[in-house]
Protein backbone atom coordinates (compact mmCIF):
# COMPACT_ATOMS: atom_id res chain seq x y z
CA UNK A 1 0.00 0.00 0.00
CA UNK A 2 2.72 2.47 1.00
CA UNK A 3 4.89 1.45 -1.93
CA UNK A 4 1.96 2.20 -4.23
CA UNK A 5 1.46 5.59 -2.56
CA UNK A 6 5.17 6.41 -2.88
CA UNK A 7 5.17 5.47 -6.56
CA UNK A 8 2.10 7.62 -7.19
CA UNK A 9 3.83 10.64 -5.61
CA UNK A 10 6.91 10.07 -7.77
CA UNK A 11 4.83 9.69 -10.93
CA UNK A 12 2.86 12.85 -10.17
CA UNK A 13 6.08 14.84 -9.61
CA UNK A 14 7.62 13.49 -12.83
CA UNK A 15 4.43 14.21 -14.81
CA UNK A 16 4.30 17.81 -13.58
CA UNK A 17 8.02 18.32 -14.21
CA UNK A 18 7.76 16.82 -17.70
CA UNK A 19 4.84 19.09 -18.58
CA UNK A 20 6.69 22.20 -17.35
CA UNK A 21 9.90 21.26 -19.17
CA UNK A 22 8.07 20.49 -22.42
CA UNK A 23 6.30 23.84 -22.28
CA UNK A 24 9.47 25.77 -21.42
CA UNK A 25 11.78 24.00 -23.89
CA UNK A 26 9.21 24.15 -26.69
CA UNK A 27 8.90 27.89 -26.16
CA UNK A 28 12.70 28.31 -26.15
CA UNK A 29 13.09 26.27 -29.33
CA UNK A 30 10.28 28.05 -31.20
CA UNK A 31 11.54 31.49 -30.20
CA UNK A 32 15.10 30.59 -31.22
CA UNK A 33 13.91 29.16 -34.53
CA UNK A 34 11.75 32.18 -35.30
CA UNK A 35 14.53 34.61 -34.40
CA UNK A 36 17.07 32.69 -36.46
CA UNK A 37 15.01 32.61 -39.64
CA UNK A 38 14.05 36.26 -39.41
CA UNK A 39 17.64 37.42 -39.82
CA UNK A 40 18.24 39.05 -43.23
CA UNK A 41 21.17 38.36 -45.55
CA UNK A 42 23.24 41.49 -46.22
CA UNK A 43 23.73 42.29 -49.93
CA UNK A 44 27.09 43.39 -51.30
CA UNK A 45 26.62 46.58 -53.33
CA UNK A 46 29.97 46.81 -55.12
CA UNK A 47 29.85 43.46 -56.94
CA UNK A 48 28.20 42.94 -60.35
CA UNK A 49 24.70 41.48 -60.46
CA UNK A 50 25.75 37.99 -61.59
CA UNK A 51 28.48 37.80 -58.97
CA UNK A 52 26.08 39.11 -56.32
CA UNK A 53 23.51 36.47 -57.18
CA UNK A 54 26.07 33.68 -56.96
CA UNK A 55 27.51 35.07 -53.74
CA UNK A 56 24.06 35.40 -52.17
CA UNK A 57 23.22 31.82 -53.07
CA UNK A 58 26.47 30.56 -51.56
CA UNK A 59 26.03 32.61 -48.40
CA UNK A 60 22.38 31.55 -48.20
CA UNK A 61 23.29 27.87 -48.26
CA UNK A 62 26.00 28.33 -45.65
CA UNK A 63 23.75 30.36 -43.36
CA UNK A 64 20.93 27.85 -43.80
CA UNK A 65 23.30 25.02 -42.90
CA UNK A 66 24.59 26.90 -39.86
CA UNK A 67 21.04 27.69 -38.78
CA UNK A 68 20.02 24.03 -39.00
CA UNK A 69 23.13 22.95 -37.12
CA UNK A 70 22.51 25.54 -34.42
CA UNK A 71 18.88 24.47 -34.02
CA UNK A 72 19.88 20.79 -33.93
CA UNK A 73 22.50 21.57 -31.31
CA UNK A 74 19.95 23.54 -29.28
CA UNK A 75 17.46 20.69 -29.53
CA UNK A 76 20.08 18.14 -28.42
CA UNK A 77 21.10 20.39 -25.51
CA UNK A 78 17.49 20.81 -24.41
CA UNK A 79 16.96 17.04 -24.57
CA UNK A 80 20.07 16.33 -22.48
CA UNK A 81 19.12 18.99 -19.95
CA UNK A 82 15.55 17.66 -19.80
CA UNK A 83 16.67 14.06 -19.19
CA UNK A 84 19.12 15.23 -16.51
CA UNK A 85 16.44 17.28 -14.77
CA UNK A 86 13.96 14.39 -14.91
CA UNK A 87 16.52 12.02 -13.39
CA UNK A 88 17.31 14.51 -10.63
CA UNK A 89 13.59 15.05 -9.95
CA UNK A 90 13.01 11.27 -9.83
CA UNK A 91 15.78 10.78 -7.26
CA UNK A 92 14.67 13.78 -5.20
CA UNK A 93 11.01 12.70 -5.41
CA UNK A 94 11.91 9.22 -4.17
CA UNK A 95 13.81 10.64 -1.19
CA UNK A 96 11.09 13.16 -0.30
CA UNK A 97 8.27 10.61 -0.80
CA UNK A 98 10.02 8.14 1.50
CA UNK A 99 10.50 10.87 4.10
CA UNK A 100 6.87 12.00 3.83
CA UNK A 101 5.43 8.49 4.04
CA UNK A 102 7.67 7.22 6.86
CA UNK A 103 5.71 8.81 9.76
CA UNK A 104 2.40 7.61 8.28
CA UNK A 105 3.78 4.09 7.82
CA UNK A 106 5.11 4.01 11.38
CA UNK A 107 1.74 5.12 12.74
CA UNK A 108 -0.04 2.56 10.56
CA UNK A 109 2.30 -0.24 11.72
CA UNK A 110 1.75 0.81 15.33
CA UNK A 111 -2.01 0.69 14.77
CA UNK A 112 -1.76 -2.79 13.25
CA UNK A 113 0.36 -3.96 16.17
CA UNK A 114 -2.13 -2.52 18.65
CA UNK A 115 -5.10 -4.18 16.93
CA UNK A 116 -3.35 -7.54 16.82
CA UNK A 117 -2.14 -7.38 20.44
CA UNK A 118 -5.44 -6.04 21.81
CA UNK A 119 -7.40 -8.71 19.96
CA UNK A 120 -5.20 -11.47 21.31
CA UNK A 121 -5.47 -10.06 24.83
CA UNK A 122 -9.27 -9.77 24.65
CA UNK A 123 -9.71 -13.28 23.29
CA UNK A 124 -9.07 -15.02 26.60
CA UNK A 125 -11.38 -12.97 28.89
CA UNK A 126 -14.19 -13.05 26.32
CA UNK A 127 -13.90 -16.81 26.05
CA UNK A 128 -13.91 -17.05 29.87
CA UNK A 129 -17.06 -14.92 30.12
CA UNK A 130 -18.89 -17.05 27.57
CA UNK A 131 -17.73 -20.28 29.21
CA UNK A 132 -18.92 -19.12 32.62
CA UNK A 133 -22.30 -18.11 31.20
CA UNK A 134 -22.72 -21.55 29.67
CA UNK A 135 -21.76 -23.30 32.92
CA UNK A 136 -24.08 -21.08 34.96
CA UNK A 137 -26.95 -22.13 32.67
CA UNK A 138 -29.30 -19.43 33.98
CA UNK A 139 -32.53 -19.48 31.99
CA UNK A 140 -35.15 -16.75 31.44
CA UNK A 141 -33.06 -13.97 32.95
CA UNK A 142 -33.08 -10.75 30.93
CA UNK A 143 -29.83 -9.44 32.41
CA UNK A 144 -27.94 -12.68 31.81
CA UNK A 145 -29.33 -12.80 28.26
CA UNK A 146 -28.07 -9.26 27.66
CA UNK A 147 -24.61 -10.17 28.93
CA UNK A 148 -24.57 -13.26 26.72
CA UNK A 149 -25.65 -11.25 23.67
CA UNK A 150 -22.97 -8.59 24.21
CA UNK A 151 -20.32 -11.23 24.88
CA UNK A 152 -21.12 -12.89 21.55
CA UNK A 153 -20.98 -9.49 19.85
CA UNK A 154 -17.55 -8.82 21.39
CA UNK A 155 -16.35 -12.28 20.35
CA UNK A 156 -17.45 -11.62 16.77
CA UNK A 157 -15.80 -8.19 16.74
CA UNK A 158 -12.60 -9.64 18.19
CA UNK A 159 -12.56 -12.42 15.60
CA UNK A 160 -12.91 -9.91 12.76
CA UNK A 161 -10.15 -7.72 14.19
CA UNK A 162 -7.87 -10.75 14.27
CA UNK A 163 -8.86 -11.58 10.69
CA UNK A 164 -8.05 -8.00 9.67
CA UNK A 165 -4.64 -8.15 11.38
CA UNK A 166 -3.88 -11.47 9.70
CA UNK A 167 -4.99 -10.14 6.30
CA UNK A 168 -2.69 -7.12 6.59
CA UNK A 169 0.24 -9.17 7.83
CA UNK A 170 -0.30 -11.64 4.98
CA UNK A 171 0.38 -8.81 2.50
CA UNK A 172 4.10 -9.26 3.19
CA UNK A 173 3.91 -13.04 2.68
CA UNK A 174 3.79 -14.81 -0.68
CA UNK A 175 1.35 -17.72 -0.59
CA UNK A 176 1.50 -20.73 -2.87
CA UNK A 177 -1.34 -21.17 -5.33
CA UNK A 178 -3.03 -24.56 -5.56
CA UNK A 179 -4.68 -26.18 -8.55
CA UNK A 180 -8.39 -26.78 -7.94
CA UNK A 181 -11.47 -27.74 -9.90
CA UNK A 182 -13.12 -24.34 -9.59
CA UNK A 183 -16.77 -25.46 -9.72
CA UNK A 184 -16.29 -28.17 -7.10
CA UNK A 185 -14.25 -25.88 -4.85
CA UNK A 186 -16.87 -23.11 -4.92
CA UNK A 187 -19.70 -25.57 -4.23
CA UNK A 188 -17.71 -26.88 -1.27
CA UNK A 189 -17.32 -23.33 0.09
CA UNK A 190 -21.02 -22.54 -0.34
CA UNK A 191 -22.43 -25.73 1.19
CA UNK A 192 -22.03 -24.63 4.87
CA UNK A 193 -24.42 -21.73 4.21
CA UNK A 194 -27.27 -23.88 2.93
CA UNK A 195 -28.72 -24.77 6.38
CA UNK A 196 -28.92 -21.05 7.26
CA UNK A 197 -30.61 -20.27 3.95
CA UNK A 198 -33.11 -23.10 4.48
CA UNK A 199 -33.89 -21.85 7.98
CA UNK A 200 -34.47 -18.32 6.66
CA UNK A 201 -36.47 -19.73 3.71
CA UNK A 202 -34.12 -18.17 1.16
CA UNK A 203 -34.29 -19.42 -2.39
CA UNK A 204 -30.71 -20.27 -3.40
CA UNK A 205 -29.55 -20.69 -7.00
CA UNK A 206 -26.07 -21.59 -8.25
CA UNK A 207 -25.45 -20.75 -11.91
CA UNK A 208 -22.43 -21.88 -13.88
CA UNK A 209 -21.47 -23.37 -17.22
CA UNK A 210 -18.18 -24.74 -15.89
CA UNK A 211 -17.73 -28.47 -15.57
CA UNK A 212 -14.25 -29.67 -14.70
CA UNK A 213 -12.21 -26.57 -15.44
CA UNK A 214 -9.10 -26.28 -13.28
CA UNK A 215 -7.47 -23.11 -12.04
CA UNK A 216 -4.47 -22.16 -9.90
CA UNK A 217 -5.56 -20.06 -6.96
CA UNK A 218 -4.63 -19.30 -3.34
CA UNK A 219 -7.33 -21.40 -1.70
CA UNK A 220 -7.26 -19.82 1.76
CA UNK A 221 -7.65 -16.27 0.47
CA UNK A 222 -10.33 -17.20 -2.05
CA UNK A 223 -12.25 -19.14 0.61
CA UNK A 224 -12.08 -16.21 3.05
CA UNK A 225 -13.50 -13.76 0.52
CA UNK A 226 -16.30 -16.10 -0.59
CA UNK A 227 -17.20 -16.81 3.05
CA UNK A 228 -17.41 -13.10 3.87
CA UNK A 229 -19.51 -12.30 0.79
CA UNK A 230 -21.90 -15.20 1.39
CA UNK A 231 -22.28 -14.38 5.08
CA UNK A 232 -23.04 -10.79 4.11
CA UNK A 233 -25.58 -11.91 1.49
CA UNK A 234 -27.40 -14.23 3.93
CA UNK A 235 -27.55 -11.49 6.60
CA UNK A 236 -29.16 -8.94 4.33
CA UNK A 237 -31.10 -11.18 1.95
CA UNK A 238 -34.88 -11.13 1.77
CA UNK A 239 -35.95 -14.08 -0.38
CA UNK A 240 -33.29 -14.97 -2.95
CA UNK A 241 -29.54 -15.42 -3.43
CA UNK A 242 -28.05 -16.13 -6.85
CA UNK A 243 -24.40 -17.18 -7.18
CA UNK A 244 -22.95 -16.98 -10.69
CA UNK A 245 -19.57 -18.55 -11.48
CA UNK A 246 -17.49 -18.14 -14.64
CA UNK A 247 -13.89 -19.06 -15.35
CA UNK A 248 -12.75 -15.60 -14.22
CA UNK A 249 -15.34 -14.27 -11.78
CA UNK A 250 -17.77 -15.08 -8.99
CA UNK A 251 -20.88 -12.95 -8.39
CA UNK A 252 -23.17 -13.15 -5.35
CA UNK A 253 -26.52 -11.38 -5.74
CA UNK A 254 -29.18 -10.94 -3.06
CA UNK A 255 -32.53 -9.18 -3.07
CA UNK A 256 -32.37 -7.74 0.43
CA UNK A 257 -31.49 -4.27 1.67
CA UNK A 258 -29.90 -2.28 -1.14
CA UNK A 259 -27.05 0.22 -0.85
CA UNK A 260 -27.66 3.90 -1.72
CA UNK A 261 -25.50 5.20 -4.56
CA UNK A 262 -23.82 7.79 -2.34
CA UNK A 263 -22.65 5.07 0.05
CA UNK A 264 -21.31 2.54 -2.47
CA UNK A 265 -17.89 4.24 -2.60
CA UNK A 266 -17.37 3.69 1.15
CA UNK A 267 -18.80 0.19 1.46
CA UNK A 268 -15.31 -1.37 1.78
CA UNK A 269 -14.10 1.11 4.44
CA UNK A 270 -13.32 -0.24 7.89
CA UNK A 271 -16.20 -0.10 10.39
CA UNK A 272 -18.41 1.59 7.79
CA UNK A 273 -22.07 0.58 7.82
CA UNK A 274 -24.83 1.92 5.64
CA UNK A 275 -27.11 2.40 8.66
CA UNK A 276 -26.92 2.26 12.43
CA UNK A 277 -29.27 -0.72 12.44
CA UNK A 278 -26.99 -2.77 10.16
CA UNK A 279 -25.95 -6.24 11.34
CA UNK A 280 -22.29 -6.77 12.20
CA UNK A 281 -19.39 -4.43 12.92
CA UNK A 282 -18.41 -3.29 9.43
CA UNK A 283 -15.13 -5.17 9.05
CA UNK A 284 -15.97 -8.15 6.85
CA UNK A 285 -16.03 -6.35 3.51
CA UNK A 286 -12.89 -4.40 4.40
CA UNK A 287 -11.09 -7.68 5.09
CA UNK A 288 -12.34 -9.14 1.80
CA UNK A 289 -11.14 -6.08 -0.12
CA UNK A 290 -7.72 -6.19 1.56
CA UNK A 291 -7.24 -9.86 0.70
CA UNK A 292 -8.47 -9.34 -2.89
CA UNK A 293 -6.10 -6.41 -3.46
CA UNK A 294 -3.17 -8.42 -2.12
CA UNK A 295 -3.84 -11.17 -4.66
CA UNK A 296 -4.34 -8.69 -7.51
CA UNK A 297 -8.05 -9.56 -7.75
CA UNK A 298 -10.86 -7.04 -8.17
CA UNK A 299 -13.77 -6.87 -5.75
CA UNK A 300 -16.64 -4.63 -6.84
CA UNK A 301 -20.23 -3.96 -5.80
CA UNK A 302 -23.34 -2.77 -7.62
CA UNK A 303 -26.75 -2.04 -6.15
CA UNK A 304 -30.07 -0.97 -7.62
CA UNK A 305 -33.63 -0.72 -6.32
CA UNK A 306 -34.03 -4.50 -6.06
CA UNK A 307 -30.69 -6.28 -5.69
CA UNK A 308 -27.12 -5.94 -4.47
CA UNK A 309 -24.33 -7.82 -6.23
CA UNK A 310 -20.74 -8.37 -5.16
CA UNK A 311 -18.40 -9.56 -7.91
CA UNK A 312 -14.93 -11.03 -7.38
CA UNK A 313 -12.79 -11.08 -10.52
CA UNK A 314 -9.71 -13.30 -10.20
Amino acid sequence: MFRHLRNRLIIINLAVTTAVLLLAFSSIYLVARETTYRRQILRTEYITDSETQYLEQTINKRIQSERNQALSSLLASLFIVGVSVEFAVAVLSYILAEAAIRPVKEAYDAQKMFIANASHEMKTPIAAIMANLEVADIQDNQWIDNVSHEAKYMADLNRQLLDLARAENAMTVTKTADTVVLKDFVEELLSPFQPRMQTQKIHYEFRTKLKAGKIKIVKSDFAQIVSILMDNAVKYCDKQIIVTLTGKSLSIENDGATIPADKLARIFDRFYQTSKSAVGVGLGLSIAKTVANHQGWKLAVTSDDKTTTFTLTF
